[in-house]
């Protein structure tokens, strides 16, 4: 095994591990630490590997949520949680729409890492306004397709997806606890999609064991990020990341441009 490449893998589930949930966007700071890194010179199949984190920190999820999810599948035909599930599937669906008939000319912007500067510059302006904007309440089918249409534009690098989605559901007055929640439960599916996509042409190659130790670390990281972020959204800090998104946005426009 390359003492070096598993040292990059472990940085990069760091990063993943940390920037899925953290509102930084965790595919920007992947294709920038990959380019600084040289990744794509001794990883086969880079996107491939970034499903793999995706997964690692997927579970992170399904770990964090677990008591919310056993009552939403066991319980469903309780007034409240069927109506969540409802919620779900409607912010599901544009996501979807995104993902089936975008995907490929979403995925070229992975190429471009100069353009994850600016990206991760508006996440930082959307982040900054959602402490000090509150729009009147709409109705929640709309509130919630709307969020979902957020998450699927959120595979471009540098929109970070639960930063976008978190600050959307704030300014439309869903609350602090709500969006956490509603954002990261949203994710299991997108997440879920994706995998799907990307499997059918998955082969196993030598850097299998390289990906699954990325996913198990991701996992854990992601696990100590979801429980900082919660704390952070609670006390309503959740915009003091819009600080770091447009500095390291700026950055990354000088240094890569």
């Amino acid at each position: 095994m390359d003492i070096i490449l598993l040292l990059k893998i472990i940085f990069l589930s760091f990063i993943q591990g940390i920037s899925e949930f953290f509102p930084i966007s965790s595919s920007g700071h992947l294709v920038i630490f990959q380019n600084v890194l040289g990744m794509g010179e001794v990883i086969n199949d880079l996107l491939l590997y970034d499903i793999f984190l995706h997964i690692g920190t997927l579970l992170s999820v399904i770990i964090f949520f677990y008591h919310d999810l056993k009552e939403l599948v066991f319980n469903f035909r309780k007034k409240e949680n069927f109506e969540f599930i409802k919620l779900i599937i409607t912010a599901s669906i544009p996501t979807a729409i995104i993902g089936l008939f975008f995907k490929d000319q979403l995925e070229k912007m992975f190429d471009k890492p100069e353009l994850v500067g600016y990206t991760l510059v508006i996440t930082g302006i959307v982040l900054f306004i959602s402490k000090y904007i509150r729009l009147n309440k709409i109705n929640i089918y709309f509130t919630v397709f709307i969020i979902g249409l957020i998450q699927g534009i959120a595979i471009v690098p540098g929109l970070s997806r639960s930063g976008l989605t978190i600050s959307v559901a704030l300014i439309l007055a869903m609350g602090y606890e709500f969006s956490f929640k509603f954002s990261f439960i949203l994710s299991i599916p997108a997440i879920l999609g994706a995998l799907l996509l990307k499997l059918k042409d998955f082969q196993v190659n030598d850097d299998i064991a390289y990906m699954i130790i990325g996913l198990i670390l991701a996992a854990l990281f992601g696990l100590i990020a979801l429980k900082i972020l919660k704390k952070i959204i609670l006390k309503k800090k959740f915009h003091y990341f819009s600080y770091y998104c447009m500095f390291a946005g700026i950055i990354t426009i000088i240094v890569l441009s």
